[in-house]
């Protein structure tokens, strides 16, 4: 057997303090598993006991600790962009371009984005992509009014009512 790795004093200084710093759960947990090593030189098995995690997984953790360090027990959290398409400052410049035609007065739909994306990057996607970058970019849908906020209510009902002998051509106007 492989005799044990001693730790220093400036490692269980710094692993106590990330401890009492740590409000994660599953990172408290992993240095917990690596403090009772330490500190009180735990076999795997009770360590398993006191922790709950399994005796391979407290292995792992135990020499990716003293093969890395700290920061690979505590590291960073999982999520973020693994798989895209485009990063985020060609996402910016590439609306850049469909702004310029919305201000020329061009009509903006999320599917003339999806083509041109596709066009772009060379093959289809989801809508959701689009939709997700335009959400990103803080791009907003924006519709058309369903009546003007300084409409006259009763010139607009006024309206329905006649509008259909205003309207008509001449010859139909009679017969109404």
């Amino acid at each position: 057997m492989r005799p044990r790795q001693e730790a220093s004093e400036e490692q269980i200084q710094e692993l106590q303090l990330a401890m009492e710093r740590e409000t994660r759960k599953w990172f408290y947990r992993r240095l917990h598993c690596v403090w009772l090593r330490i500190k009180h030189d735990m076999s795997t098995e009770a360590v398993s006991q006191a922790t709950g995690l399994a005796p391979s997984y407290i292995r792992k953790v135990w020499a990716l600790y003293f093969r890395e360090g700290l920061l690979a027990i505590v590291g960073k959290p999982k999520g973020g962009r693994r798989n895209q398409y485009m990063t985020p400052n060609e996402e910016q410049k590439f609306l850049a371009s469909h702004l310029e035609k919305a201000q020329k007065g061009w009509i903006l739909s999320a599917r003339k984005i999806k083509e041109s994306y596709e066009q772009k990057i060379g093959h289809t996607v989801p809508e959701s992509t689009v939709c997700r970058m335009l959400s990103r970019n803080h791009w907003r849908i924006v519709s058309t009014r369903p009546t003007h906020p300084e409409g006259d209510p009763a010139a607009r009902d006024e309206f329905k009512k006649n509008s259909a002998r205003r309207w008509l051509p001449p010859s139909l106007q009679n017969h109404f």
